[in-house]
């Protein structure tokens, strides 16, 4: 061991030859050279000089050894799962033999309570349907008949749903909001599918560092059932969804995505709301898991090989027909009753896995020509019949060209395309490789086709700069690359039929090629220059690098804190490392060769910023801050589909009615189970707060049944008053309708007896230049009628204007109401 050595975390993982862990028992000193054990309640032991072996000197002494006798033959100690507080761990200064972890003490209801939360969880985390609930405390009481807790216990389906929507659910989600807020920052990954609701989900999951584990994480956060899934719509949704939680935008690091431009608009606007409130976002693409399959799927469009509508129309042929999948399965029998007997389904979402459909179709390829060439023709002659999809297949399994076109493609496959995919199908932080991954997976494409030296061993600009299309760095048809199986069947077909196929392969290959080097990110700068975090770039010579991340993350560092980490860099380049932080273990690849196995990179940058100074103080406080804000970077978007998966066991054609709360409780209980249990419920550690969950599920249950239902009442209420305004809106209309219809009325007979005088005062007029007395007494009788009637028409027009005036401000307060219960109903909604 190297002199000066400080006590390292890592030891605490390590078990002893009793299989005890170290952890139970060993602990730092008061200086980071020191150690102590709580065991033989020493004083702190040096492990400067010697390191490890100064513990394993100390677990060899006498004392120790006893004390570890009695540690395994002391009833009360116990062997737990590790809980991320520190509820149930004793302190130092009253620690006791055997009782270096106190096992939980909880009263009879709690024990009973803590077993309806272990079924819970399995509940959750295997998709058990509520209604298989139901009696299963009977199936426990026979089980156990001996079990009080057992006599206890109660499960049904409504018991169930508000165990896991109101306790268990809202707890993991309130633990996680709790971590988010502890970090400077965080990435909120995001996709939406349609479910079997056919709605479409939006599901939300946050990668960051977390400080219990001491690693990078991501965690599903929340689903929002959405029907248009607009950008205005996503980005309004998880605006929301972080304002209701408490949580900083600004904490905000990066979107992860894949590549549609709805995403990309909802990028752009995030990252506007962000700058209102002085953050921003960094941009380094979407998903480049996607842009692979994306580059893939443009290769194979360039020709009209169509590979994959070849394996669609094999695999639906079977799809629905059981008849015919069982004609298959015994020809395939007869041949090798080993042989994989069913087809594979292509996903036009996921191109390269056309490759594992392909291998089916080539391994199956004899059978099938029988089944389609022999079977059909001679037993099932009225199946073929003007069949247009049986012509296309008997098409391809009589061309010796598609077979081979076939084997190319799987090629492609296998060559180039699988390891990339499913190395960045990891969990774990890769962010540090992706640059160096990307310009292997670009160079493996440009050396199928170009002559080796002129693509060389060069990496990001050097070969987006490289012309692919030069004819004279062009391999021929002899040393193009094709794969050997392939080479083997171009005898079978004729000099022509060659010369086409390699035409349409160097056309696959270049638009790969084009693709690739339109998309990959192999001239940003802060992918490359991430590369230094690789512990094989420990060297004083990338400060410069270092120096651009730090400013490129968005609010994290200060400009101080940007001019210190260069010193901290350059102190880490110069310390010597445990390689067992870095390599886990080695192991024979199968071919006689060694093979590494690394740590995940957080493992090792864990281990490297818990050093401390002689004082306490961290060593490296401001490159920590940096690197656990850079490794939460994902390298693409899996994470995330793989919640598919699970939303696919939960909500389940049967299970379409559950609600966005259910949905939330079930995938925040699942992630729950898997980041605290490792994916079993029985690991998961109930502590008391758990179950005080629990037990208020039913309370809180209830609060909500009863908001619920004062909700819907104060609705129909608001409605019957809107209901009932409405109606008389309606009844003032139509009296305001008939007071016009009078009015005009009356205003046509006022016209009529204004007429009437007007025409009997020219007839007076008339009379009095006649000298006819009995025509002037005509014309005054007329006169003084029509005057008469004038008057009585006028009284009634007043009376009536009187009336609309008072009606209409009437129909006025009438409609300002309805408006405003209309407004109140739109915000109680």
């Amino acid at each position: 061991m190297p002199r000066d050595t400080t006590f390292n975390p890592c030891w605490l993982n390590r078990t002893d030859d009793d299989s005890i862990e170290l952890s139970k028992w060993l602990t730092n000193g008061k200086t980071t050279k020191t150690f102590k054990c709580l065991l033989c309640k020493t004083n702190d032991l040096d492990c400067s000089n010697r390191g490890w072996s100064a513990i394993e000197q100390h677990m060899k002494t006498k004392n120790h050894v006893e004390n570890i006798k009695s540690l395994k033959n002391n009833s009360t100690f116990v062997i737990g799962p590790a809980s991320t507080s520190t509820e149930g761990v004793i302190p130092t200064a009253h620690l006791r033999l055997g009782a270096l972890k106190q096992p939980l003490i909880l009263d009879f209801q709690e024990q009973v309570t803590k077993a309806e939360a272990v079924w819970a969880l399995t509940v959750a985390q295997r998709a058990i349907s509520f209604n298989s609930c139901n009696e299963i405390g009977d199936v426990f009481r026979i089980m156990f008949p001996d079990s009080k807790i057992a006599k206890e216990f109660s499960m049904q389906a409504k018991k169930i749903s508000y165990v896991l929507s109101y306790g268990l659910g809202p707890h993991f989600h309130q633990e996680l909001v709790k971590s988010l807020k502890r970090n400077d920052k965080f990435v909120l990954c995001f996709d939406e599918q349609t479910n079997n609701q056919n709605r479409k989900q939006l599901d939300l999951l946050v990668r960051y560092w977390c400080f219990d584990q001491g690693r990078v994480v991501t965690r599903y956060y929340k689903t929002i059932l959405l029907g248009h899934a607009t950008a205005i719509v996503l980005k309004n949704a998880i605006l929301d969804a972080l304002k209701t939680d408490g949580l900083d935008l600004k904490k905000l690091l990066m979107l992860g995505r894949d590549s549609p431009y709805v995403n990309l608009s909802l990028e752009k606007m995030i990252e506007a709301e962000m700058e209102k409130i002085g953050g921003g976002l960094l941009k380094i693409g979407g998903c480049h898991l996607h842009v692979v399959h994306n580059g893939f799927k443009a290769g194979l469009l360039s020709t009209d090989w169509h590979a994959q509508n070849k394996c669609i129309d094999l695999y639906a042929w079977f799809k629905r027909s059981p008849a015919r999948q069982e004609d298959l399965v015994d020809i395939i029998e007869d041949f090798n009753i080993l042989m994989e007997k069913t087809l594979l389904y292509f996903t036009s979402t996921r191109w390269v896995l056309l490759g594992k459909v392909i291998t089916r179709v080539l391994t199956l390829w004899e059978p099938l020509k029988e089944y389609f060439l022999v079977l059909l023709p001679t037993k099932e002659k009225k199946q073929i019949q003007k069949n247009d999809r049986y012509d296309r297949i008997k098409l391809s399994l009589t061309s010796y060209t598609i077979k081979i076109q076939l084997q190319f493609v799987l090629f492609l496959c296998e060559t180039i395309f699988d390891r990339f995919l499913t190395f960045f199908q990891q969990e774990a932080p890769l962010i540090h490789l992706l640059y160096v991954e990307l310009s292997a997976l670009y160079r493996d494409v440009l050396v199928q086709f170009l002559v080796p030296d002129y693509v060389g061993n060069k990496t990001g600009n050097e070969l987006l700069n490289l012309d692919f299309k030069l004819k004279e760095k062009q391999l021929n048809n002899k040393q193009i690359r094709i794969g050997e199986s392939t080479r083997k069947l171009l005898m079978n077909i004729t000099q022509k039929e060659r010369e086409d196929f390699f035409e349409d392969v160097r056309t696959i290959y270049h638009a790969i090629a084009q693709y690739f080097k339109n998309n990959l990110p192999l001239n940003c700068s802060f992918v490359r220059d991430m590369q230094i975090f690789n512990p094989s770039f420990k060297s004083a010579e990338y400060t410069h690098e270092l120096s651009r991340i730090a400013k490129a993350i968005p609010g994290l560092l200060t400009d101080t804190e940007i001019d210190h980490i260069r010193d901290e860099w350059i102190n880490y380049s110069l310390e010597n490392f445990d390689q067992k932080w870095i390599v886990e273990g080695r192991q024979d690849d199968g071919y006689g060769n060694e093979k590494v196995i690394f740590h995940r990179i957080d493992y090792f940058w864990n281990h490297v910023l818990s050093m401390k100074m002689v004082d306490g103080r961290p060593k490296f406080p401001i490159l920590g801050k940096l690197i656990k804000n850079i490794l939460i970077i994902p390298h693409g978007n899996a994470d995330i589909e793989r919640g598919f998966s699970i939303n696919e066991n939960i909500v389940t054609s049967n299970r379409s009615n559950l609600s966005n709360t259910s949905i939330n409780a079930l995938r925040s209980t699942y992630d729950g189970v898997k980041f605290l249990g490792d994916g079993s419920s029985h690991k998961v550690y109930v502590n008391k707060d758990m179950i005080k969950m629990v037990q208020s599920s039913h309370l809180l249950y209830k609060q909500d049944l009863n908001s619920r239902k004062a909700a819907v009442e104060q609705l129909e209420k608001e409605n019957e008053e809107m209901l009932q305004v409405d109606e008389a809106c309606k009844e003032i209309l139509k009296e305001e309708g008939e007071l016009l219809s009078n009015q005009k009325d009356l205003q046509q007979q006022l016209l009529q007896a204004s007429q009437i005088i007007t025409e009997a005062t020219a007839r007076l007029q008339i009379a009095i230049k006649n000298k006819d007395n009995l025509d002037m007494d005509r014309a005054s009788i007329l006169i003084d009628g029509g005057n008469m009637r004038n008057k009585s028409i006028n009284e009634q027009l007043v009376k009536v204007t009187e009336d609309l005036i008072k009606i209409q401000k009437k129909r006025k307060d009438a409609f300002d109401q309805l408006h405003r219960l209309k407004r109140q109903k739109c915000s109680t909604n």
